[in-house]
């Protein structure tokens, strides 16, 4: 591999999410007393992503997103009585402690380390992923975590990267690497900054975007063979 620098996202890459907001939302849920069904996850996880989408477009802030997305979801379910704004602090304590990894992601790290500089690029809550990475058997393979709640600036925006490359001192941007499972987010921002990108698409989900990443795999450990 040419390269000596990946940007890892984190969620949905490197951290199988998908577990840890199942449990973090059951959990809060139960301290309302409220069941969880599997149609209770798959509404929440509609209206969580649609307003991600709307976070990368710069046209809600992220606290705007924590509550109305809790806001949406009462709603839906004809809920009153619940204020969102408690409800996503209960869920996003328990968020923090979601630090499973998805399928090869230790090993994957474990060997790439031992040539390459490892860092994690997020739009995750600040406090959330750094309890996650902390809690998480990867944390010694990486050398930097880049929240965008710290920086100021979100993926896609160049802004986030400059500071990235800044920070890391990076020059050459053909020898950096951007890794993740968001075409609009992760693959998206490196492109337009002229960064190589892979694609990580373990379902195998359509592209119905217009970039197209520079590699696309299904496994974590195809990285292994780039």
């Amino acid at each position: 591999m040419k390269y000596t620098t990946i940007l890892f996202d984190a969620d949905g890459t490197l951290f199988d999410y998908d577990k840890a907001e199942a449990l973090a939302l059951e959990t809060a849920l139960a301290k309302y007393g409220l069941p969880m069904p599997p149609e209770t996850h798959l509404l929440y996880r509609k209206i969580n992503q649609s307003k991600w989408e709307l976070f990368e477009q710069g046209a809600i802030s992220k606290i705007d997103l924590q509550v109305s997305r809790f806001e949406g979801l009462f709603s839906e379910l004809g809920l009153s009585g619940i204020k969102a704004d408690k409800f996503n602090a209960d869920y996003l304590d328990r968020l923090a402690e979601g630090a499973q990894l998805t399928e090869y992601a230790y090993e994957v790290c474990a060997e790439l380390a031992k040539t390459k500089r490892l860092a994690i690029i997020t739009n995750g809550v600040a406090k959330v992923q750094f309890g996650r990475i902390k809690k998480s058997l990867i944390k010694k393979f990486i050398t930097d975590v880049f929240v965008s709640e710290d920086i100021g600036f979100s993926k896609p925006d160049a802004r986030y990267f400059d500071y990235v490359f800044k920070t890391l001192g990076l020059r050459d941007k053909s020898l950096v690497l951007v890794v993740g499972d968001s075409l609009t987010s992760d693959i998206q921002g490196g492109a337009n900054y002229g960064l190589d990108t892979c694609y990580f698409n373990p379902s195998n989900k359509q592209n119905s975007y217009s970039v197209s990443p520079t590699y696309e795999i299904i496994s974590l450990t195809e990285l292994l063979r780039l």
